[in-house]
């Protein structure tokens, strides 16, 4: 975690010297910007620009005028914040609940004027990072903000992935998609990225706000509806459809020919799961190690997939960690029957599941294993994700818990508050998706 703390990656790769603005490999000259315009959304984007400011500040050369505005979740502010006052901090949204609300809308508004008043002499600088797309939400005429909260919860609760998802939130936003893009007529539009998308497809992260090409497509995002949620949302299809038979002018038609754009990825899922590989063998550990490109699939065949590979590990090995990084879904049942929970706790339960099925703990080895979301936000939940432990399957045990019905209700939550195995960190201030560890030696004693 420490390895894709926002904050420091921002503060360890931007350099300025009073005329140029250096961030990872790239400078821009800002010796004679009128406006260092600073905007973003994410988990991450109060963090992000916190290192920003320390690394500017670092520099005790002279700055250009500052003012900006950030939507970030509550309670995701640093523990040290030097973010000035002209910059708009707006804890837009409650932690838990990774829904677009009034505040996000408004906030988001005021983003949008920020870059559409940008003079030719400003720069704009765009920190983006996962939970982006709740927290920027400028609906299109005809859709309300309920209907896309409705329309987005519909399409997670059917397992649908962050590329679907993204695909049709990218043609009923007018920020998302480009949106930021062709409203800037800056200078210059510089983004950062910490990416929350395996592969990192800059489209998709936080529907890519400042991202011209690809273009939003109708097609795709009916194809996406007809699938998931066949027969639903007819005032969406409809504008999706209508939007078919009257484009409006492309994004090569608007933007801003002016305007120098750049964009880049700061960190992503690999280096959160490298950093942690480079931990294993510094601790000694002999490990096998994976961070996805795409999605892991159903959070239930991943945990029983994993189960098996830790099984492989209980015999002589030289392998004794397992690291992986990626991002499963979760079906959800009917509200009638849902209990409460995240994929990294659905996951956990799959795993200590199909031990369970497959004989119960091993009797001769220690094992640990945990799966937890590096934002520190767990589905609808206080917790980043679960663990297991021979404690967790005791309790397990003495208080007759069959794990697959709380699999099937996807109560995961209930069962490791019960057990003992939530894994609370709250707000981390950063986002790149999740980390899954397992550890495994031979018993040093056995519990009877």
């Amino acid at each position: 975690m420490d390895a894709v703390r926002a904050d420091r990656i921002l503060a360890n790769q931007t350099e300025w010297d009073g005329r140029w603005l250096r961030i990872a490999d790239q400078a821009w000259n800002l010796e004679n910007a009128n406006q260092l315009i600073i905007v973003g959304a994410g988990k991450a984007a109060a963090g992000m620009t916190a290192g920003l400011i320390q690394a500017l500040n670092r520099s005790k050369k002279n700055l250009p005028a500052m003012l900006g505005w950030i939507n970030v979740p509550e309670g995701s502010l640093p523990n040290e914040c030097n973010i000035p006052s002209s910059i708009t901090v707006c804890q837009a949204r409650p932690q838990g609940s990774n829904e677009p609300t009034e505040t996000v809308v408004a906030g988001t508004r005021e983003i949008l004027n920020l870059v559409r008043n940008a003079g030719p002499n400003d720069s704009v600088l765009a920190l983006i990072s996962g939970g982006g797309s709740a927290l920027l939400c400028a609906p299109i005429e005809g859709i309300s903000l309920q209907e896309k909260v409705e329309l987005t919860r519909a399409l997670a609760a059917n397992g649908a992935n962050i590329e679907q998802l993204n695909s049709v939130r990218r043609c009923l936003s007018n920020i998302k998609g480009g949106g930021l893009a062709r409203a800037c007529h800056a200078k210059q539009l510089i983004t950062c990225i910490l990416s929350d998308v395996l592969g990192d497809p800059l489209e998709v992260i936080a529907s890519g706000p400042t991202i011209l090409e690809p273009e939003p497509n109708p097609v795709q995002a009916i194809s996406v509806l007809n699938h998931v949620l066949p027969g639903q949302f007819a005032n969406v299809l409809a504008i999706l459809n209508n939007s078919l038979r009257y484009r409006p002018l492309t994004s090569s038609q608007v933007v801003s020919s002016r305007t120098e754009r750049s964009t880049f990825v700061l960190a992503n899922n690999a280096t959160a799961v490298d950093a942690a590989g480079q931990k294993a063998v510094e601790l000694g550990y002999r490990y096998w190690i994976k961070s996805e490109r795409e999605s892991d699939g159903d959070a239930e065949q991943l945990g029983k997939k994993l189960a098996n590979q830790l099984a492989a590990t209980f015999e002589p090995t030289q392998i004794d960690c397992l690291l992986s990084g990626g991002e499963p879904t979760v079906t959800l049942p009917p509200s009638e029957k849902r209990g409460l929970g995240g994929r990294n706790q659905q996951l956990s339960l799959s795993v200590l599941n199909e031990l369970h099925r497959m004989g119960g703990w091993p009797k001769d080895v220690e094992l640990v294993f945990l799966s937890g979301g590096t934002d520190g936000e767990d589905g609808p939940t206080d917790a980043a994700g679960a663990f297991l432990d021979q404690d967790v399957y005791e309790r397990m045990m003495q208080l007759s818990l069959a794990p697959s019905d709380f699999l099937e209700r996807c109560d995961a939550y209930r069962f490791f508050e019960q057990t003992g195995g939530l894994l609370k960190t709250g707000p981390t201030n950063t986002n790149v998706c999740d980390l899954r560890v397992a550890l495994v030696r031979p018993a040093k004693t056995h519990r009877s």
